[in-house]
């Protein structure tokens, strides 16, 4: 057996003196023995493989963020103004179409032909179809006592139009909608936030429903055949 490949235990009982037992271990200290067969070729392997996967997953990532950008790029804007102001409107209608549905067709029915003699109807009235100020009024503040619609009589059992909680844009889209709605062709045909909020400022300091003939002072000719 070498000296190399001795213990220290087996060079101790050999008889070694204590100076040369030093020498030999500083020796053996310092002799490099070859590394293990193969043994870097596992860990090789695992760190290409391992750098596969990162640069595979990189070009998945980078495709489906864009390429890492933080602001995606725009579609392509093919529409053409007449197209684009035709999708506004008809957003506009259906808007106005869900407000109405969920607060006012319970009275006035879907197809805003009202309840004789309870209900008054919206299409075909001459409140809708006139100035736009007087059904905003209506919607902010309600409505009780006697009218007349078309000609027919309402409100004589009582039953009174409280005010609707909504939006300023919610009920320009609404009367919108009834103006424009059921064979209406009203003018002004579109109804703003802005006339809205107008009309709500105005008479912000009334507390209580209108009347008749309250309406009909504000909009007499509005309501002059009535």
């Amino acid at each position: 057996m070498s000296v190399e490949k001795q213990s220290s235990e087996e060079i101790r009982a050999s008889g070694m003196k204590d100076d040369a037992l030093v020498e030999e271990h500083v020796r053996l200290h310092q002799i490099k023995h070859e590394p293990t067969k193969g043994f870097l070729q596992a860990p090789l392997i695992f760190v290409f493989v391992f750098g596969c996967l990162i640069f595979l997953c990189s070009i998945q990532l980078a495709h489906t963020t864009n390429d890492f950008k933080l602001h995606p790029p725009q579609e392509a804007d093919t529409e053409t103004p007449e197209q684009k102001e035709a999708n506004r409107w008809a957003k506009k209608l259906s808007a106005g179409k869900k407000v109405f549905l969920a607060n006012c067709s319970s009275c006035h029915k879907p197809n805003g032909v009202g309840e004789p003699g309870v209900y008054p109807p919206l299409a075909g009235s001459d409140w809708v179809s006139t100035d736009p100020a007087l059904i905003t009024n209506i919607i902010l503040k309600g409505l009780k006592g006697e009218i007349k619609v078309n000609g027919e009589t309402y409100g004589t059992t009582g039953i009174v139009m409280n005010p609707i909680a909504i939006s300023d844009r919610q009920i320009a889209n609404v009367v919108t909608y009834v103006r424009q709605t059921w064979g209406n062709e009203a003018d002004p045909i579109e109804i703003f936030e802005d006339d809205v909020a107008s009309v709500r400022e105005d008479y912000s300091d009334k507390q209580d429903q209108w009347v008749f003939e309250q309406l009909k002072e504000i909009y007499p000719e509005a309501l002059f055949g009535d």
